[in-house]
């Protein structure tokens, strides 16, 4: 077991994929620049409290960084502009920085099982297929979700919504997973509603998969 990254490795500056899966690494270091060619990391389950703004400098696709210890994400995410898909589920961030919407090659996003109240609105920015934002403190999902076009799934359980979520009603072929949300039966004078038939919460073409929570 890795309690840190030999710097040797850092010399391997053809290397691509880099898995580092199950260690106690609580540091990246600096010299992780050097692997210039690097688009898959790996950093899951490990003891990271944060990732260091440099790791934003490498060409990622693929960026894993689930069941650590971070705290937030740096703000110069945002440079990972061929960074396709995300993973930072089962840590402890409370906010998404607002950079977040520059990563304009995402499509999967999972920030499931932190400490998130508010979904920043510039996630609509991008052309996510796959958002799992489930076991959060969510209370309303930002009305101008309803122009992420490509999205396909969408996944909220375990979060303390007020309301249905038909901020997302006009997106077709949507597998929403909405188990144990925790919402309401709301009035029909409920603004979240507006847009929604008289006679259900959710039109025709929303699928909705009473998905069990995966813990």
């Amino acid at each position: 077991i890795l309690t840190e990254i030999p710097t040797e490795l850092c010399h391997f500056v053809s290397l691509e994929t880099l898995n580092l899966y199950h260690n106690c690494i609580k540091i990246i270091p600096d010299a992780i620049v050097n692997l210039r060619m690097l688009t898959y990391l790996n950093l899951s389950r490990n003891q990271l409290s944060s990732l260091p703004a440099c790791l934003c400098g490498l060409p990622l696709k693929v960026l894993i960084a689930s069941n650590n210890k971070l705290g937030s994400l740096p703000e110069e995410i945002g440079q990972l502009k061929q960074l396709m898909e995300l993973d930072v589920s089962c840590n402890e961030i409370t906010t998404l920085p607002q950079q977040i919407g520059l990563l304009k090659s995402l499509k999967e996003l999972n920030v499931r099982r932190n400490y998130l109240e508010v979904l920043p609105q510039e996630l609509v920015q991008l052309p996510l297929v796959k958002f799992d934002f489930s076991c959060n403190k969510v209370l309303v999902i930002p009305i101008c979700f309803r122009k992420m076009a490509q999205l396909q799934v969408l996944l909220l359980e375990n979060n303390p919504l007020q309301s249905p979520p038909a901020q997302v009603s006009n997106i077709c072929h949507l597998n929403l997973h909405t188990a144990d949300s925790g919402f309401q039966q709301p009035e029909p004078q409920d603004p979240f509603l507006w847009d929604c038939p008289p006679t259900s919460c959710f039109p025709f073409c929303i699928h909705i998969q009473a998905a069990l929570s995966q813990i």
